[in-house]
């Protein structure tokens, strides 16, 4: 039976507050004023949780949260990287199969048995040295995520390419996280390789001589800050610039391939760069947006480096 504060039981409809206090006992023994002053205090207290609990009662009760593992909506990132983890210790077996079957069971739900899944002649090791997830979609309970994976089997001391392969990972989702349900399924790679695109329109010889030089210049000056040069590209005003990231350097320019409408052209030109940190060094495509008008040709845009 729930009490209030003072140990007495809550009060009832239809029951007098004085029969709570047991009024039918005897008086107490007369006692100085200061005991007085006490008790009455103590009694005004008294009666003050006994109100309040009896008020409390008439409230109607919080509604009670939710349960912690009711199902939620996929978060797609949090599942593929859960996805991704798996499943690179899942392709990866060698000798010491009981701690693989430890590192799975953090990923797994309770009762999930993967550790006969994978199996590599005697001998072998296999690993998976790259896991990317591809594409994902939802399914009662949870999301089944397409995690794409590159395999490296080992022999002797030797590593072999194991190819690309693809697989399903079959989640369920919860508030306080996700889990792996089952086996992985394996699926066709979201590759389509040797496909042919439509070639650009070309713009007119003419038009692409110029708008090629420009852009080469256009690429020279925004490498080497001349911001003077990139003013009178733009007729005026210096195009927009999307540098390398901090660190690269480029180390030469090539020459500039026109493609697009004559009023709207565009140039791939080819740059050489190095990164920060080591001696290879990478061809990047740089974009130029140019766009004719009434002063011109004009360069718009020069794009070095990727997304900010």
């Amino acid at each position: 039976m729930r009490r209030s504060a003072g140990g007495l039981p809550p009060t009832s409809s239809g029951a007098a507050l004085p029969e709570l206090l047991g009024a039918a006992e005897p008086a107490p023994p007369a006692r100085p004023r200061g005991s007085r002053l006490l008790r009455n205090l103590g009694r005004v207290a008294l009666w003050s949780l006994i109100v309040v609990g009896a008020f409390r009662g008439l409230l109607p009760a919080p509604a009670s949260p939710p349960p912690a593992t009711s199902a939620v909506p996929p978060d797609d990132r949090r599942a593929a990287a859960v996805a991704a983890a798996f499943l690179r210790e899942y392709l990866t077996v060698g000798d010491d199969r009981t701690a693989r079957a430890e590192r799975l069971g953090r990923f797994t739900v309770a009762g999930a048995e993967l550790g006969r899944s994978v199996a590599v002649p005697r001998g072998e090791a296999q690993y998976a040295d790259l896991v990317m997830p591809a594409g994902s979609r939802p399914v009662a309970n949870g999301v089944e995520v397409t995690v794409l994976a590159h395999v490296l089997q080992l022999r002797s001391g030797a590593y072999r390419d194991g190819g690309t392969l693809a697989f399903v990972v079959p989640l369920t989702t919860r508030r306080e996280g996700v889990a792996v349900t089952g086996r992985p399924r394996p699926a066709s790679l979201p590759v389509i390789s040797g496909l042919t695109l439509p070639h650009p329109p070309t713009a007119p010889a003419e038009l692409a001589a110029v708008a090629g030089r420009m852009a080469r210049q256009a690429v020279a000056a925004a490498v080497a800050g001349d911001r003077s040069t990139l003013t009178r590209l733009g007729g005026g005003r210096p195009p927009s610039t999307r540098p390398l990231p901090s660190g690269w350097r480029v180390t030469g320019i090539g020459s500039a391939e026109v493609t697009g409408p004559p009023g709207a052209p565009t140039a791939q030109v080819p740059v050489r760069a190095r990164p920060p940190v080591g001696r290879a060094s990478y061809l990047v495509p740089v974009r130029v947006q140019l766009a004719l008008g009434p002063r011109g040709l004009t360069v718009r845009q020069v794009a070095l480096g990727g997304l900010p």
